[in-house]
């Protein structure tokens, strides 16, 4: 390594979702493990890593926009966009260097010069070790088995590549060692972990749960599809008292019709049988769900089936999306629903969103609660953690409480979050 590689200030920038996230933490911890300064700003940088998502047209646009920001950089990127669509950054940004996720090997000579490296072979970065806060992420696959005809993050992530349980296992028991209280499994689809290595989400959770130690367990996004097979013995491992009853399963429609033309592997009815077999074994927990609207071929009934289908099940947390078509994605040579709909879609939509969990939240209040201190923001207070992974704001500032498990009275929410005061420790 050169000089001037040697003495580089490098500041990461990370775009989506969990998966993203935990590789941006793979990354910092491969440039500290060669000398290199991570810094908090841009302005402090020599290079600027970027970690993009190109699950929207709109992300995508947020991430092109932020690149061109970027003056008198070293320019690295990395992430979805980088192994899917490298023309376009190589087209717009040409001097920057475009590494995809299974090719981490070549970050540190990417930083130092022009490199391109987005070949489908390598493998993906290994989870980071546990370094600060309570909280730690461990990707336990990448990839997945969907064809979702929406989806590029298939194309980007590629085929279902799990982490040995014996790594993420070990790795999980040195961060509750070491202090952290929630460890979250994250995944494109958790429920299809293990099927590449002959194992299976079930026995992860229940050989994690084994050990030793305060902290809990957040299984990250399930597809309906991908656990119907083994949802007993899924069920049997959320008893735990090691894991979060929280699950994140996206819906996307109401419309079968809609369904099956996204390649979704399930209808509204199996949906309904799942939540209402959580919901029979846990009353209170928590269901996070998403919806695509605007999907090609949406007609109002379609819409309409989706919104009926939320108001029956009422999701504690819903995330709705707008279609936007993606390249290299089959439903983006479908007739397109139009724009204008779309928009009125998705604001009818978004007032059902904020209705439901506005209602959820609000049968918590004159509650109490036990939860664990999970986060300290300075100047608003401390974010908690229910059993049920809802979010309750303490507004008192208690620093001292941070990893703390308390006793909680409900005193108020908003479609967000709940608003807790301790009673006692």
């Amino acid at each position: 390594m050169n000089g001037r590689c040697a003495f580089m200030r490098v500041f990461l920038k990370t775009f989506g979702c969990s998966l993203n996230r935990a590789d941006t933490e793979s990354i910092t911890h491969l440039i500290k493990e060669h000398h290199l300064e991570i810094v908090d700003s841009e302005a402090e940088a020599d290079a600027v890593v970027v970690n993009t998502c190109t699950v929207r047209g709109e992300t995508e646009e947020k991430v092109l926009r932020y690149l061109s920001s970027l003056r008198g950089k070293r320019l690295l990127v990395t992430g979805c966009m980088a192994a899917v669509q490298p023309g376009l950054i190589a087209c717009n940004f040409p001097q920057c260097s475009i590494v995809s996720a299974n090719n981490m090997d070549c970050i540190i000579g990417a930083l130092e010069k022009k490199v391109i490296s987005v070949g489908s072979g390598g493998s993906p970065p290994p989870p980071a070790p546990f370094s600060r806060g309570l909280v730690y992420t461990i990707p336990i696959s990448r990839g997945c088995l969907g064809e979702c005809t929406y989806c590029i993050v298939r194309l980007a992530r590629r085929t279902l590549v799990s982490t040995p349980p014996s790594t993420i296992l070990t790795m999980t028991e040195k961060a509750v060692a070491s202090g952290a209280l929630e460890i979250r499994f994250t995944a494109q689809d958790t429920g299809v972990y293990g099927l590449d290595i002959g194992t299976s989400l079930h026995s992860l959770l229940r050989s994690a749960s084994a050990i030793t130690g305060r902290f809990k367990i957040r299984v990250g996004m399930f597809n309906p599809s991908s656990i119907s097979s083994f949802l007993n013995d899924l069920l049997n491992c959320y008893h735990s008292n090691k894991i979060y009853k929280f699950a994140h399963m996206p819906l996307q429609s109401g419309s079968d019709k809609i369904l099956e033309s996204m390649r979704r592997g399930y209808n509204s009815e199996d949906f309904i049988k799942i939540v209402r077999r959580f919901r029979q074994e846990f009353p209170w927990m928590t269901l996070a769900t998403d919806v695509i609207v605007g999907y090609p071929g949406e007609l109002e009934e379609d819409f309409k089936n989706t919104l009926d289908l939320l108001r029956l099940l009422e999701p504690d947390k819903i995330h709705a999306s707008r279609f936007s078509p993606r390249p290299h994605t089959p439903a983006a040579s479908l007739k397109q629903v139009p724009e204008p709909v779309k928009k009125e879609r998705s604001r009818i939509m978004s007032s059902l969103r904020l209705s439901i969990q506005n209602e959820r939240n609000k049968r918590w209040v004159g509650k109490e609660v036990e939860a664990t201190v999970v986060e300290h923001k300075r100047g608003v207070g401390l974010l908690a953690r229910t059993d049920e992974y809802k979010s309750v704001l303490i507004k008192e500032d208690h620093p001292l409480l941070l990893g703390s498990r308390v006793f909680l009275e409900i005193i108020a929410c908003s479609p967000f979050r709940l608003v807790g005061s301790v009673i006692r420790r």
